[in-house]
């Protein structure tokens, strides 16, 4: 099985499917690679496109009403975007996917993955459930920047993070901060302030041990 046909398959929306489905799947897309820096996508284009990322990294995030970037997500390895888009023949892209590494993109275009749920409805269905769950995480995050301190929402970003008492940050902590709405000078002091409580145990620039949460 090639590379970009292994990612696909590990996608939610394709994974419960036998192998003549997935073939099928594998028909429908295409590979492009991204350099650093290049946009999949921006705010305003006409894109009704799946896209997965095989490798690389690629950051989804919108603009402010003052201009300022809101980091929404980054996507890794068998993670996708563009779902929005799908069942909307009208609408734009809201968002902005840039690669912040080289990276190589699978796409699927809107007629075929309509096709694609026609023949195995499955896919409409786990795609309906990764819409749920991401706005599940959206409106946490919303309720979590309005009502919670600086410390507050890094604590809760530590606690969904951690896994075996260790927080590898998936981002930069610039891209961290406005993930969180936070100001990278005030990231950094939290940071720092929850070494000194014996917190956390910093490893490496985006590594640490949680000592205790």
């Amino acid at each position: 099985m090639k590379g970009y046909q292994l990612c696909v398959s590990k996608v939610p929306i394709f994974q419960n499917l036998d192998r003549t489905a997935l073939e099928h799947v594998f028909s429908k897309v295409h590979s492009n690679t991204i350099k650093k820096g290049e946009y999949l996508f921006m705010a305003g284009d006409d894109v009704h496109t799946l896209f997965v990322i095989h490798s690389g990294k690629v950051r989804i995030f919108r603009l402010t009403d003052e201009g300022e970037e809101q980091l929404i997500r980054i996507l890794d390895h068998s993670d996708f975007t563009g779902e929005l888009t799908l069942f909307d023949a009208v609408s734009s892209a809201q968002t902005y996917a840039e690669a912040i590494e080289d990276s190589q993109v699978c796409t699927i275009d809107q007629s075929a993955i309509h096709a694609l749920i026609q023949d195995y409805p499955d896919i409409g269905i786990k795609m309906i459930e990764g819409l749920a769950k991401r706005l599940n995480q959206t409106e946490s995050m919303t309720t979590q920047i309005a009502l919670m301190s600086s410390k507050e929402r890094l604590m809760a970003y530590i606690e969904l993070e951690t896994k075996d008492n260790i927080l590898k940050l998936p981002m930069t902590k610039k891209h961290l901060a406005t993930y969180l709405s936070m100001q990278p000078e005030t990231l950094n002091r939290t940071f720092k302030q929850l070494e000194q409580e014996g917190i956390l145990d910093k490893i490496n620039h985006n590594t640490y041990k949680v000592l205790k949460n």
